[in-house]
């Protein structure tokens, strides 16, 4: 019996630590408005980077996330990583920017060149 009651003690508190864990790694689920927000400010993001004419944004792609943008896909020069970062946080609705840039060296990606 007593092992019984043991087994059954650290059945419950295996249960409770892993329902905690779970609790912790979910967050609740958005608000149509929240992702309204979201999509808008990712929009205008993406405009911005589309009118400045000084980086070729056809390859950055931008995701919002309660203000932080996130931007990914590949620019040709070290120049445009540093200007998509300063146009995006200059976007209205931005309290961060993460970027996730690749650097496309010369259009023809990282590896060597043969010659």
């Amino acid at each position: 019996m007593v092992k019984l009651t043991k087994h059954m003690h650290c059945t419950a508190l295996a249960v409770t630590v892993l329902c905690g864990a779970v609790a912790c790694s979910t967050t609740p689920r958005k608000t149509t408005e929240q992702q309204l927000a979201d999509k808008e400010t990712a929009e205008r993001v993406q405009s911005a980077l589309a009118a400045d004419k000084s980086i070729y944004a056809q390859h950055i792609s931008v995701q919002a996330d309660s203000g932080v943008v996130h931007l990914s896909g590949y620019v040709w020069n070290p120049e445009d990583l540093y200007e998509a970062q300063r146009v995006a946080e200059t976007v209205p609705g931005v309290s961060q920017v993460v970027d996730e840039l690749e650097l496309e060296r010369g259009g023809i990606g990282n590896s060597p060149v043969s010659r």
